[in-house]
């Protein structure tokens, strides 16, 4: 999942690193790391189970800090949050965009959008064993 974040608008993001964290819940974190790796500062949290994605400034311990967007599991209804609170109703999606500085709608993430693995592909196999073979013969670094 790529995150498209416009530049901070209040100043230098949080954390030091940009990157992605998955959780062991399947729930995944796209934005500021830490020195350590883990979720801290501005991103975008996507609930697998649910589809929802919450886009804010969240703390080490993942609590929503100061103002942030929920988007629905289709990306087509935003709510405005307050500290991880729902804050009034449903806002503009234009306008959910401005509050959060992303210059698109987060892509859908959840078990349904997520491709099942298939397994072993005996063609697959062929396949990746003469690629290997051709790299061998041509003197490649394999």
């Amino acid at each position: 999942v790529e995150v498209m974040l416009a530049a901070p608008r209040d100043g230098p993001v949080e954390g030091g690193y940009q990157g992605t964290f998955l959780f062991s819940t399947g729930d995944m974190f796209c934005g500021s790391l830490d020195v350590y790796g883990k979720p801290r500062g501005r991103g975008i949290l996507y609930y697998t189970g649910s589809g929802e994605c919450d886009v804010s400034t969240f703390d080490q311990n993942l609590n929503q800090k100061g103002e942030g967007v929920r988007y629905s599991k289709d990306r087509d209804v935003a709510y405005k949050l307050f500290n991880g609170e729902a804050e009034g109703g449903s806002v503009d999606l234009d306008e959910a965009l401005e509050i959060t500085g992303l210059l698109e709608t987060p892509a859908i993430h959840s078990y349904d959008s997520i491709t099942p693995c298939t397994g072993y592909d005996p063609a697959r196999f062929k396949q990746t064993k003469a690629w290997f073979a051709y790299r061998k013969l041509a003197g490649l670094p394999l």
